[in-house]
This record gives C-alpha cells, structure tokens and sequence, in this order.
C-alpha cells in the first residue's frame, strides 16, 4: 500500500511538472527576442514587426532571406535558431512541414481564411496572395525603336520576340520564390520537359537572371529593363510611387501564397504564435495590402483601389504547393541539368 501511494505521489509530481513545463513553453518570453526569419521585403517587415513589438511588448530580432536561401539554410544547413518564418510563396513552408520542421498552430483568426489559404494539417497559414504578371516600363517600351510600335507582351510566349531580346529580366528559380513559382507553375501546366525548355528560351533571351524577385521588379521600375517577370504586388508597389509600370497578368499564371510558420525548435513558442495571430489581424492584413500591394486572406478587408481591377481569372486555378514542394528538387535538378549543357 505504501509503494502503490508512492507512485501515484511521483506520477502527481511527474505529471505536474509536465504541464508546467507545457504552460511556461507556451508563455511568451519578453525577455528573449522573437526571432523572425523575413522572405517579403525588410521595410514593410520592420514596420510590422516594430507594430507587434508596441502591442506585446515583445523585442524581435529580423533576418531577411530569400526564399531559395531561406530553404538551403533550414534545411540543407539545419538552422534551427528560428522562431518563424514570415512570408514566401507557401511551397517553402510546405518544404519544411515535409521535413517535419514546423509546429502545428491554427491562428486566433484563420477561420476567416479559405481553406484553400491555409494548409489543411494547419502548419502554415497564408497571410497574403498574388499572382506573377509580365510588367512593362511605359517610357523604357515607347522609347526603343524596335518596341514602340509593338502590341505589350500578354503571354510568356510574347517575351521571346527577336526586339525584346537582351530586354528582359527574369528571377532565377534557385534562389529565388518568385522564380520557382513561375517554373513550378509552368510544370504544372505543361509537363516537365516543356516547362525547363520555356524557361530556359526566357534565361537566354534575358538580359539578367536575378537573385530575387524584388530585384526584376526595382531594374523594371528604373528602366534598366523594358520587361521584367515578377510578381504583381511588386509592381504595383514602385507604380505606386510613381514609376510608369503597366502589368499584365498571363494565361495560367502561377500565383503565390505568403504564408507564416513557427519552426518546431523555437525557443519562444508563446511570442511567436502571438506573431502569427497578429499577421492575421484587420492592421497587419490592411497595412501590409497598402504597401506590399499583395491580396489580403482575411475576408473582410476592403480591397485598396489598385487590387480591385487585377484579374485573378487569369490565374493557373489548380496551381498546387503540395505539388511544388514535393517536385522542387526534381524540378530544380532537371534545370541545373539543362544549364549544365550550354
């Protein structure tokens, strides 16, 4: 009788001290800086961040990537110091659910999202959206003798006429999200084999491959190039600030979900699911629409101005991230393969 007493004392201990350790490992730690892993652009994450910061008191620490790089560092590399990772087409997340990276976490608001918005198994939930769209430099296009009496380029098959070559700007699908989702959605619409051959005749027909989306978008804004592929929220961004960009969404484009995750090794669980909730509050949602120019998840936010007329019919509807991530490395080795016989 004694022993049985004994034991369930310890069991009482053992299980106490469990559920404590489970309540103060979901507690917010003030004292410890959130660390965020960033993929969308480092101002408009600063200022949210520093929003989140004044509302919970909570101190972060930013590190901006992008998507290819974010990948090779979580996974290849094993980076584990990460709380959450913050924005990026829904792949990359899906990539790290894959590899049993993430912790499930439903959001206070994500029953305000579509299904089709957040994952099913609710590891990573969607915070913005948007599709890839062919911009054009208005003043760069009427300015070259060989562009100015031509129709815009509606299709990927327009950038491939002998005046915009050695015009055009593309993201590179190795590092770059944006690059990805334009090859990823190219195989899912045509097949492999066609989707690297298109891809490849856009690569030489470029002026530059680049590094990151953003970085297409800033040459397209500057005129540096006529053309450039990228996403459209980045477009509407420089047009928003005066820069003569008119963009044109493709056939079957493919379109990214940015989403939010919380690494399974985070040290701050509490603060960094306070994180995703705020990403998906009426401020963070309106915020990030008004200057990312991204399509918001959230229902019921009223559409800014310049993302009421986007034609999202355009869009390669059964575009699939499960599928993307589960080809990446396919789709990839099958590029370098092609890059590897020029």
């Amino acid at each position: 009788m004694r022993i049985h007493k004994l034991w369930i004392g310890l069991t009482a201990i053992i299980v106490i001290g469990i559920v404590s350790w489970l309540v103060l490992h979901d507690r917010p730690n003030h004292m410890q800086p959130l660390k965020v892993l960033v993929i969308f652009q480092e101002d408009e994450a600063r200022i949210l961040l520093e929003k989140f910061k004044q509302q919970e008191n909570q101190p972060y620490e930013m590190i901006r990537m992008a998507s290819g790089e974010a990948s090779y560092q979580l996974l290849t590399m094993n980076q584990s110091d990460i709380d959450v990772v913050l924005g990026g087409p829904a792949d990359l997340h899906e990539q790290l659910k894959l590899n049993n990276k993430l912790l499930k976490y439903a959001p206070k608001n994500s029953d305000q999202i579509a299904d089709a918005y957040k994952d099913d198994d609710k590891y990573w939930t969607g915070i913005y959206t948007g599709p890839l769209a062919i911009g054009i430099n208005i003043e760069a296009w009427e300015q070259d003798e060989e562009l100015s009496s031509l129709p815009y380029p509606e299709t990927y098959e327009d950038l491939l006429i002998e005046p915009l070559r050695g015009k055009l700007d593309i993201p590179n699908p190795e590092t770059s999200g944006t690059g990805y989702t334009l090859l990823a959605s190219l195989e899912q619409e045509r097949g492999m084999d066609e989707a690297i051959e298109l891809l490849y005749k856009l690569k030489k027909h470029s002026r530059a491959v680049h590094f990151s989306g953003i970085t297409s978008a800033q040459r397209l804004a500057m005129g540096e190039a006529p053309v450039a592929i990228s996403f459209l929220g980045d477009q509407l961004r420089f047009a928003s600030s005066g820069y003569g960009i008119h963009s044109i969404i493709p056939p079957n484009a493919g379109w990214e979900i940015g989403a939010a995750s919380i690494l399974k090794t985070s040290n701050n669980r509490g603060a960094a699911k306070k994180l995703v909730d705020y990403m998906l509050s009426n401020d963070a949602q309106t915020y990030y629409m008004n200057t990312a120019f991204s399509i918001p998840v959230e229902r019921n936010i009223k559409l800014n101005e310049k993302l009421q007329n986007v034609e999202m019919g355009h869009i390669l509807a059964e575009y699939s991230f499960d599928v993307a991530a589960a080809k990446r490395q396919a789709l990839l080795g099958a590029w370098k393969n092609k890059l590897s016989g020029e």
